[in-house]
């Protein structure tokens, strides 16, 4: 039975198979010794004298190591590497040369040498790490392949999913469109102005789940949503989000303050309904005192008295305030308190965070709040080349 070898902590120990492609006796003579030093019986050494005769070997027999020489009688080492490059097939190739040239180096390495090696500087314990490391340079490279297949299978999964989805989902909200249409026109919804006000913040939501799932489509198919900034005004996206919310705010009871004069922002203005939708909802939901529940929305002083590229808004509740230990740990990806009122995926101010730094902007807890908790976030201003 053959001995075993480890050519380095990660390679396995097995047979390992070298081609020399060399036309000088000589230097075959000393490869193979040095190769059989350092490996014994572990190692099988193969010779052939010529490029074409490594190719056609190379071809049909598997090879883990190729030492090649940079000058064989019918062609040069950068055919043989181009070949293995075109044909895949899968041994580690090193070349070798008589003098040392960065240039050929260089090039050497480009066209899919492992290493490239001097001939008459090249001793066992060099070659040996030569080959250790082009072996796991090979098993590196492999492995990186086998990864980027995966992701491409899942991604090409993915996105059959949200297309899927996307196709149901839409002839489901058609349906609902029609629905709401139809009631929204009948006589008996317009001696009711309760019920119609109603269908109104129903069609309201039906309208932002669309959105979302146009986002979602655009991310499976071109993996980013769209972020372009435009002039945004924030009191109307503030009234458009607290509108979509009405139902949520009547069934607590929630009141709700919001300052007269809201700035232009410049951002995206599906991203700023996501941020003030995403804030209003828990401060509804986590926050707000139980008996009394009201959320301010306001504009503030810049946090930075230099800071005057961005404009400051404040979403505050009245509600029992969030403890100074956890004020950073709340935007962490679903992270919830302990002790939350209500159930829910923890993402809403990881969201609302990741929005907000895109656009270079900041969000906080603010810690001078002792009674409350008030959100303070930073949007930039409208450039001035947007204003005329």
């Amino acid at each position: 039975m053959a001995r075993t070898i480890t050519l380095n902590r990660s390679t396995p120990a097995r047979l390992l198979r070298v081609l020399i492609v060399d036309d000088n006796e000589a230097d075959v003579a000393s490869f193979t010794r040095m190769l059989r030093q350092q490996f014994g019986e572990q190692v099988r050494v193969q010779n052939v004298d010529t490029g074409a005769a490594a190719i056609e070997m190379l071809r049909h027999e598997a090879i883990d190591v190729t030492l090649i020489d940079y000058r064989l009688p019918d062609m040069d080492g950068f055919q043989i590497l181009k070949d293995i490059a075109s044909s895949a097939v899968q041994t580690a190739p090193i070349l070798l040369t008589g003098q040392g040239s960065e240039t050929v180096a260089a090039q050497a390495i480009k066209q899919g040498a492992r290493d490239y090696l001097v001939k008459r500087d090249v001793t066992g314990p060099a070659l040996r790490s030569a080959i250790g490391q082009a072996l796991e340079t090979g098993r590196v490279q492999v492995q990186s392949a086998h990864s980027v297949q995966q992701l491409l299978r899942t991604h090409h999964e993915f996105d059959h999913v949200v297309k899927s989805l996307s196709h149901d989902m839409t002839a489901n909200f058609h349906v609902l469109e029609t629905c709401i249409r139809q009631l929204k026109n009948s006589r008996s919804l317009q001696t009711s102005p309760d019920l119609l006000e109603g269908m109104s913040h129903v069609e309201a939501c039906l309208s932002e789940s669309k959105l979302f799932l146009n986002d979602l489509a655009t991310l499976a198919k071109t993996g980013q949503i769209d972020m372009t900034p435009a002039r945004v005004e924030m009191s109307h996206v503030v009234a458009d989000v607290l509108f979509e919310l009405q139902g949520l705010l009547a069934l607590r009871k929630v009141k709700t303050d919001v300052a007269a004069g809201l700035p232009l922002v410049w951002c995206n203005e599906t991203r700023v309904r996501q941020v003030l939708s995403n804030l209003v909802r828990n401060a509804v939901i986590h926050g707000c005192d139980a008996h009394r529940p009201q959320i301010t929305i306001s504009q503030v002083e810049p946090w930075h008295k230099a800071d005057r590229d961005f404009v400051w808004l404040q979403v505050f509740d009245n509600g029992p305030g969030i403890p100074a230990k956890y004020r950073e740990e709340v935007f962490r990806p679903g992270r919830r308190l302990a002790g939350a009122r209500s159930s829910g995926t923890g993402m809403g101010l990881a969201i609302v965070k990741q929005i907000v730094d895109y656009y270079g902007g900041m969000i906080f807890v603010d810690p001078s709040q002792l009674d409350g908790t008030a959100f303070l976030f930073s949007l930039p201003i409208v450039p001035a080349a947007a204003t005329s």
